[in-house]
């Protein structure tokens, strides 16, 4: 018998983006299940209109789609629910779906809009022995893994600290969700942060709303400090003219930089300009693979269906990265350093 599987939220990173014509296929929840052919058989969405547009493009009739989530998961009891809706519905639909007897959830990032959220969704997946996946896809790039095996062979010496930015365009503010562009994109940041090097036990932030309509941060700094001692430092900002998500990675022996579509790395060679000198020079390098993370979560969440079993983003990656966000946020407020 086919999984039921339920998709909440038919917005943009649910269905919309795989539309766009540069990004590489698929880029969204809908065309990572379709590509690991674990195929949705219902769906929700607040906004009709959209429903039925994803209804028209999906081929999932009408009758299997609802407005209401609670209506949905208590008539239906999907086997996996995804959930791609707004932050501040993360923890309530998950914990509806777990006690409606999902065996695995996939939710959007960030896992909650606040601790308390996240944990009391944590607890009713580990009671109904629900399986629970964040979308942190980074985890899943071939890319980061690749680098993350360049670093436990000492390929650039001993990591001595890292730089981490995500700037954005984005000015609007959710209200209800928890924070600024740190919570939404940086949440990235964090959690790549913590799969490469360890958690980040130590925090100092600072905050700034560029106006005073701003419902949370328009742009935050943070210095952190990793279990096994690394210095971090995050940027993340919306306002921009750009959008950029990037990784510096300085060792002993060199530095890699890593960035949507790009991988450097930098090995010390002969200075032309300082005799006695070397100077990093850099060269672009790309593993064989394919940017193909939302086949590979989906993949995952198929097997899960069966076997219940580890997973590379859990909700316990999602919480710790919640964990140091709100730190920051904490740090800022009170002036002074947050340890974890």
């Amino acid at each position: 018998m086919k999984p039921v599987v339920a998709i909440i939220g038919c917005g943009r990173i649910g269905f919309l983006l795989e539309s766009d014509p540069l990004r590489y296929k698929p880029c969204t929840h809908y065309g990572g299940t379709k590509a690991a052919k674990l195929a949705i058989t219902h769906a929700c969405d607040i906004n009709q209109d959209r429903l039925h547009h994803f209804s028209k493009i999906s081929g999932i009739p009408q009758s299997h789609c609802y407005t209401d989530y609670q209506t949905l998961l208590q008539k239906e009891k999907p086997d996996c629910v995804i959930i791609a809706s707004w932050t501040q519905t993360h923890a309530p639909i998950g914990i509806a779906a777990a006690q409606n007897g999902a065996k695995v959830i996939v939710c959007e990032k960030p896992i909650a809009s606040d601790l308390r959220q996240a944990k009391a969704l944590i607890d009713a997946c580990k009671k109904h022995n629900t399986t629970l996946i964040i979308n942190h896809e980074r985890r899943y790039d071939y890319r980061y893994n690749f680098v993350k095996k360049l670093i436990a062979i000492n390929e650039i010496g001993s990591i001595s600290s890292v730089h981490g930015f995500v700037f954005t365009p984005s000015k609007a503010h959710q209200p209800g969700s928890g924070g600024g562009p740190l919570l939404h994109d940086g949440t990235h940041l964090v959690d790549i942060v913590q799969y490469l090097f360890g958690n980040i036990t130590q925090v100092q932030g600072f905050t700034t709303r560029y106006t005073k309509d701003s419902l949370y941060e328009d742009y935050a700094i943070a210095h952190c400090i990793t279990t096994s001692g690394i210095h971090v430092t995050l940027e993340a900002g919306g306002h921009r003219d750009y959008f950029m998500f990037e990784l510096q990675i300085v060792g002993t022996k060199g530095k890699i930089v890593i960035g949507n579509g790009y991988l450097h790395l930098y090995k010390p060679v002969k200075s032309k300009l300082y005799t006695g000198f070397k100077d990093l020079i850099p060269k672009s390098i790309m593993p064989k693979g394919k940017p193909d993370y939302f086949v590979k979560l989906y993949k995952e969440a198929k097997k899960c269906l069966h076997t219940p079993s580890h997973v590379t983003s859990s909700g316990y990656d999602g919480y710790k990265a919640l964990e140091v966000i709100q730190a920051i946020y904490r740090s800022a407020e009170k002036g002074k350093t947050i340890i974890l």
